[in-house]
This record gives structure tokens, C-alpha cells and sequence, in this order.
């Protein structure tokens, strides 16, 4: 090989090697990994509401930069078809006073009216890990009222209790919990209380009832509407006790069918990378539906989130009504 040549090969290797770091200083790496983050949360918790056929949330924080996503997972079940009542997840209890009556939401269903006091339906499940409510649950049951009379309905754990009240409404009561940093112990917050107003619940017919609890939201939807909520922060006391139907010092009259308890199965938290943020007025929650498309109680409209760039640039996401990610 000449001088020449050897040149003329340096040459083009030097051409090629420019042309190489030009298209590396071209790539965005800090746009690709901030706007990339987001959407593999966003479509990880999507994927997680179709697997589960379960609720699930991404939280931001645009203070921090911070992005939570939360997945429920059912955790319980109980239909009322035979005696004892058998449970998903091999969770069985014991009736003690309680009937199971025909006409139910679906099949039978379980009644405490004409009972006596203190009859109920108890299930073990503190004996089962799955039931820790701390960050956040959902309970899902049909009930069918016959008279305006208040009583206790259910009782999970010593944690959450759901009554009937006078005038057909209903009553929700979360025992909550917070970590002293002085002991270095859990410490009692006190008790959420939630309350609707008269005339909720319709009588004589079945009524769909969800009580929803994500650590800064409790709420009562009846029929999917929302009926009454109030802000909540605090951590749900450990499940120590059984779930308790009815079992109050006077019967519930009326019946309960189609009881589905959900609790946060999976979480992860991740940050925005340096030089990317978000803007003040973010969205704050974006809620998934059971079956991947956005909670449609909560977003009306397909969700936008922006990125900004600290040299100026912006990128937009986009989440649809049916839960996908562009």
C-alpha cells in the first residue's frame, strides 16, 4: 500500500467516523429516557388492569418528578350459592344466624333480616398474607335493603367497617395509622368517616355498592355514580380479625350478594431523569379500569401529559380512552 493509499484510507475512515459521532450527538438520550419512562409505567399498569381484570393507577408528582403506579389485585370473593358459603382462594366462613335466601343479585344471596342479634358470616382472613389493605383497597358487594333501619353490614378486620343507615344511607368508617419517626413505632390516626346522604340506596331492589380507598381518596360509588368522599392519607390498620357480615347488635335487614374485596397487589415507583420535569399543573392521577381502558367515572376524555426539557423542548403523551399509549 502507498502513502497515498494509506492516506486516502485514513481519509475515509476519519469521513465515516464523523459522520458516526454526528448521528450519536443527534440522538436525544435524556428526551428518549424521560418520555420512555412514562410510557412503559403507563403501559406496564395498563397491562396490569387487563391481566387482573383489576383497577390500577398511576400517581405523578410534580413537585418531585415522581411517578407511582399501584395495581389491584382481587384478593377475595363469596357468591352465596351453597352452605357454608365457600370463598375464592379457598377463604370459607361460617354462618351463624345469617340465611341464604333465593333471589339474589345472582342466584342466591345471603339475608339477615328476621335474624336475631349478632348473626353473621365470619371469614378468617387474617390468617391470609394477601390481606393487607394499607396502601389502598376496594370492596364490591350488592345490596339489597328492606327497611330504613341502620345496622352494621360488614366488618373487615377491625379495619374498615360499612353500615346501613336510617333513611336508606350508608356509612363508612377506615381505622388508619401512621409511623411516628420519634418511637420509631406505627402509632393510631384516627378513624376516615364517610357518610352519604339519605335515599342512596334503593329499597327492596339490588343496589351495586363500591367503597374505594387509594391512601388519598375515600369514596362510595353506588351504581357507579359517586355518592360521598372525602380526603384520606393515613395507612390502613393491619387485618388482625375476621371479615364479618352483619354480627351487629341488631340485624341488618336486608341482604348482601357478590362480595369482591381487591387490594394493592403490585407497586412501583420510579423519578424523572435530571434535566426533564414536569409542569405545575400535571394531571395528578390517571386511573386505569378493570380491563385496560381509562376509568371513564374519573377521565372523560383521553389524558395528555407533558414533559418539558431544560433546553426548552417539550414532548407530549398521550394516553386513550381505551388505555393506549402514543
Amino acid at each position: 500500500m502507498t502513502l497515498v493509499e494509506l492516506l486516502m484510507v485514513m481519509g475515509l475512515l476519519a469521513l465515516l467516523l464523523g459522520f458516526g459521532v454526528g448521528s450519536i450527538a443527534g440522538l436525544d438520550i435524556g428526551n428518549y429516557g424521560a418520555t420512555g419512562l412514562i410510557k412503559s409505567t403507563l403501559r406496564s399498569t395498563s397491562n396490569w388492569s387487563t391481566a387482573r381484570h383489576a383497577p390500577a393507577r398511576v400517581r405523578i408528582d410534580p413537585t418531585t418528578g415522581r411517578i407511582a403506579a399501584e395495581g389491584l389485585a382481587v384478593v377475595g370473593t363469596w357468591h352465596f350459592e351453597k352452605q357454608p358459603p365457600q370463598g375464592a382462594f379457598d377463604l370459607d366462613g361460617d354462618l351463624l344466624g345469617a340465611e341464604l335466601v333465593e333471589g339474589g343479585f345472582v342466584g342466591k344471596a345471603l339475608s339477615f333480616t328476621g335474624t336475631g342479634a349478632g348473626s353473621s358470616y365470619e371469614v378468617p382472613v387474617q390468617t391470609d398474607p394477601a390481606f393487607d389493605l394499607s396502601t389502598g383497597f376496594q370492596i364490591q358487594l350488592a345490596l339489597r335493603p328492606e327497611n330504613a333501619s341502620g345496622a352494621r353490614v360488614l366488618l373487615l378486620g377491625k379495619s374498615v367497617q360499612i353500615e346501613a343507615t336510617s333513611k336508606f344511607g350508608m356509612k363508612v368508617t377506615v381505622a388508619t395509622e401512621r409511623f411516628d419517626e420519634e418511637t420509631g413505632k406505627s402509632v393510631s390516626a384516627g378513624n376516615a368517616i364517610l357518610e352519604t346522604p339519605a335515599g342512596v340506596l334503593q329499597p327492596d331492589i339490588w343496589n351495586r355498592v363500591l367503597v374505594s380507598y387509594d391512601r388519598a381518596l375515600l369514596s362510595i360509588f353506588v351504581e357507579g355514580v359517586s355518592v360521598a368522599s372525602v380526603a384520606e392519607e393515613g395507612t390502613v390498620l393491619p387485618t388482625r380479625s375476621p371479615l364479618v357480615l352483619g354480627g351487629g347488635s341488631r340485624p341488618w335487614s336486608g341482604s348482601i350478594d357478590n362480595l369482591v374485596i381487591s387490594a394493592v397487589g403490585a407497586s412501583e415507583e420510579v423519578f424523572l431523569p435530571e434535566g426533564a420535569e414536569f409542569p405545575a399543573d400535571t394531571i395528578r392521577e390517571i386511573v386505569f379500569a378493570a380491563g385496560g381502558g381509562l376509568d371513564r367515572s374519573i377521565h372523560e376524555t383521553p389524558v395528555a401529559i407533558e414533559v418539558n426539557f431544560e433546553d426548552g423542548r417539550r414532548e407530549t403523551i398521550r394516553v386513550g380512552m381505551y388505555g393506549t399509549v402514543e
